[in-house]
């Protein structure tokens, strides 16, 4: 999964990943995974993780018969990089 970058200033990147929406439940540990790779890579580049955040972005309906709410099909995770200190 290939995030979209924007410049977030003062040497701060800010990193969207969208993950395929399957309509499948979504799978944090894959999701997770992907951005944990993404920062090891971003770790021999100088750069740090600051914050991050998980947005819900589709949600399941509920199947006739079945109760509950479903489930999350869709997930957007915003990550914010910094470089680290002594780092250009």
């Amino acid at each position: 999964m290939t995030p979209t970058e924007f410049d977030a200033g003062g040497g701060q990147v800010l990193a969207v990943y969208e993950p395929e929406d399957t309509g499948d439940e979504v799978d944090p540990l894959a999701i997770y995974d992907a951005v944990a790779r993404d920062a090891a890579r971003r770790t021999d580049h100088g750069q740090r993780i600051v914050s991050m955040t998980a947005l819900p972005t589709r949600h399941a309906g509920v199947a006739i018969g079945r109760t509950g709410s479903g489930y999350q099909t869709k997930v957007t995770i915003a990550v914010l990089y910094a470089a680290r200190a002594g780092s250009a």
